[in-house]
């Protein structure tokens, strides 16, 4: 019994030893006492003020807007004021807020609130406009030869749309943009760097109308093709669908524009000298010759046409009358169109040459030392210039200036001498007149 006392007693100041090492390390580890794993860890994050972006914007009616919450403790509660005008999700977990405004016919302010989980609430402004109604966007070919809806390869259409508003009038000056979504076709522009593209912005008319030139590529298969059109203000969009048809035969759709051209002469007495017009030509196959008969009638220019909507130029001839003049336009396949040229005697009697003033040397007559270093200034007026002075002295120096005035210079003279003067004009028949000089 001594023993095993003896035992107890030596082993209790050991087992405390212990029990103290267990609580310095569970309270190191963050265990047992619940103090925390890390005191120098940073507190935990306080959410921010829930906030709507953007602040203040614009919606048409009709067109899909978007905006976004961030901040605060999702999700989010989305209340709009005029829910009839504006409606939305009334929950929300992503942040983004579709808006799809209803149709209203002045300008209208709605409120968007949103408010986290934590009940901290932040709102936006968003005036819904009414938006630019868009009617069908219609694409109409030049030549209806392959169909009401059908662009034959090769050929020009033209499409376009309308922007109107709320009480259906059209709006002007709105931009309109044009995309080629698919097929073998461009848009043709103004910039003869760039004739075709396959995006264009035009504006629209005083009637809201926006239009668009669409170039078919030429040869291409038969094939469905695609054009949008957006109206950039809001966004409005409507497609067309239509149809290029690949052209074998041609000679319903080889054209020329004009078909004619006349000119004529400036009177009776004759036909027009050196005046241009130009041709157009339109489908079959690039590049097309022109040949003009009688040959001899007129000047041909930019010949061959090497592109289909390309021109070339005819050129009068004075001396050749025709009536008609025919062109013939031969495409690459072979195909054949033709157009007329007329160069006509004009009408009207040739105008009379109004009759000229008479001829007039003044001074009629001067008084002065004939010394040979003396000059006597006289001036021409009348008749018909250009003039022409001699002096009756063939030494006399005459000296002629601008506008009909005149010196002479005679030579050295007795007192009493007198030099002759004389002018003549350049008209038919030609008209003179003089003056005399008198040496002092």
């Amino acid at each position: 019994m001594v023993s095993i006392c003896w035992t107890a007693r030596w082993l209790r100041p050991i087992l405390a030893l212990f029990a103290l090492a267990g609580l310095a390390l569970l309270g190191g580890c963050g265990g047992g006492s619940g103090a925390p794993n890390n005191p120098f860890a940073p507190p935990p994050t306080t959410p921010g003020p829930v906030t709507i972006l953007p602040a203040a914007s614009v919606a048409y009616s009709n067109t899909p807007a978007t905006l976004e919450v961030s901040g605060g403790s999702p999700p989010y509660t989305i209340v709009s004021s005029n829910s009839a005008i504006l409606p939305v999700a009334q929950s929300n977990t992503t942040g983004t807020i579709v808006l799809i405004p209803a149709n209203v016919l002045a300008d209208t302010v709605v409120v968007i609130t949103a408010q986290d989980s934590k009940g901290q609430t932040g709102t936006a402004q968003v005036t819904v406009k009414a938006a630019p109604i868009f009617n069908n966007l219609a694409v109409k070919p030049a030549s209806a030869a392959c169909g009401t809806n059908s662009i034959c390869s090769g050929q020009t259409g033209t499409a376009s749309v309308t922007v109107t508003g709320p009480t259906g009038v059209g709006i002007p000056n709105r931009q309109v943009r044009f995309d080629v979504v698919s097929g073998a076709f461009g848009i043709k522009t103004s910039d003869p760097a760039n004739p075709l593209a396959q995006t264009l912005t035009v504006v629209s008319d005083q009637f809201g109308v926006a239009q668009a030139i669409l170039q078919a590529t030429a040869g291409v298969p038969t094939q469905p093709a695609q054009l949008r059109a957006t109206e950039l203000t809001s966004g409005n969009q409507q497609t067309a669908q239509f149809t290029i048809v690949q052209t074998t035969n041609g000679s319903a759709v080889l054209s020329v524009v004009p078909t004619d051209i006349t000119f004529n002469g400036a009177d009776n007495t004759g036909c027009s000298n050196n005046f241009r017009g130009d041709y157009y030509i339109f489908g079959g196959t690039p590049p097309y010759q022109v040949f003009a008969t009688p040959p001899q009638g007129v000047f041909l220019q930019n010949v061959p046409v090497t592109v289909a909507g390309g021109f070339f130029t005819v050129i009068s001839k004075s001396d050749q009358c025709v009536n008609p003049e025919t062109l013939l336009i031969v495409d690459a396949g072979g195909l054949q169109t033709t157009a007329t040229f007329h160069n006509l005697v004009g009408t009207g009697a040739p105008p009379v040459p109004p009759t000229p003033s008479p001829l007039v040397v003044a001074p009629a007559s001067q008084t002065g030392p004939c010394d040979g270093a003396t000059s006597f200034a006289f001036a021409v007026t009348g008749g018909t210039p250009n003039y022409n002075v001699a002096a009756s002295f063939g030494s006399a120096v005459v000296q002629p200036n601008a506008h009909g005035i005149f010196s002479v210079k005679p030579p050295a003279l007795a007192s009493g001498s007198v030099v002759s003067v004389v002018a003549v004009d350049s008209g038919s028949p030609q008209l003179s007149a003089s003056a005399n000089l008198t040496c002092s």
